[in-house]
């Protein structure tokens, strides 16, 4: 019987995340334990070498693309990160990999000191991420769904990378957000579902179970937590 532990905006925490994978009782070894990700494993923590190496060993896997894998891919074509990268995590992420002083602080030109290794070994990483993965009764996503999720199987890239910006907070209304399977998701912490629940306290960071949707983002950069969603008897292996 398949078990999909399911997280979601790791940010560079690899400690937070393994704390949280033993508690949830994930085995690597065990042929029947699937790791399902929601996007943005890299950026914010001081662990982001260890991420990927921890992700890299794990066998059994799907990867959904976040916006923060978007914007790595970007400063790898470019040489250059933009300013907001500089408060969002990703000179920390940038050091971790590269080295201090990398990155040039007047117009953030990313020095990369020749490690075209380290530069190949990202790209892979991020390349064998997925838009979505789908199971029989889920859809894993990072922000939310196309704006034409009725046809969000046939989305272009654009519309995928557009949608993995977009805050699900400002999208989800308290109706189903698909008819006929459960929207899981991350990007947006789940300290807003206070809208939504009335009786969730401002401060709770755990799930957010809604009508048809479900919110992984903890905010690990604050709360030093990574929520994991355990589900049994879905086939995580169909992805876009």
């Amino acid at each position: 019987m398949k078990k999909l532990f399911v997280v979601s905006d790791i940010h560079g925490h690899d400690t937070f995340l393994r704390e949280a994978l033993n508690r949830a009782g994930y085995d690597m070894e065990n042929e029947n334990h699937w790791l399902i990700g929601c996007g943005d494993y890299f950026n914010r923590g001081k662990e982001n070498v260890e991420v990927l190496n921890f992700l890299e060993r794990v066998p059994r896997k799907v990867l959904v693309r976040g916006n923060h894998e978007d914007q790595l891919l970007r400063m790898f074509r470019t040489g250059r990160m933009q300013p907001h990268q500089h408060t969002n995590g990703t000179f920390r992420t940038v050091e971790n990999f590269f080295g201090k002083c990398c990155v040039d602080p007047v117009d953030g030109t990313v020095d990369f000191f020749g490690r075209t290794d380290i530069i190949d070994r990202l790209c892979k990483f991020i390349e064998n991420t997925v838009d979505y993965c789908e199971t029989e009764h889920y859809l894993f996503v990072h922000g939310w769904v196309p704006k034409k999720e009725a046809l969000w199987q046939r989305a272009s890239k654009e519309e995928w990378e557009e949608a993995r910006r977009a805050k699900w907070h400002q999208e989800y209304t308290g109706r189903r957000p698909l008819a006929d399977k459960t929207l899981v998701c991350g990007h947006v912490p789940t300290f807003y579902c206070e809208a939504f629940d009335s009786k969730r306290d401002k401060e709770d960071c755990s799930i957010f179970f809604g009508n048809g949707l479900i919110v992984l983002d903890s905010g690990v950069a604050d709360t030093h937590q990574v929520n994991v969603l355990v589900l049994e008897n879905e086939n995580p292996e169909k992805s876009g």
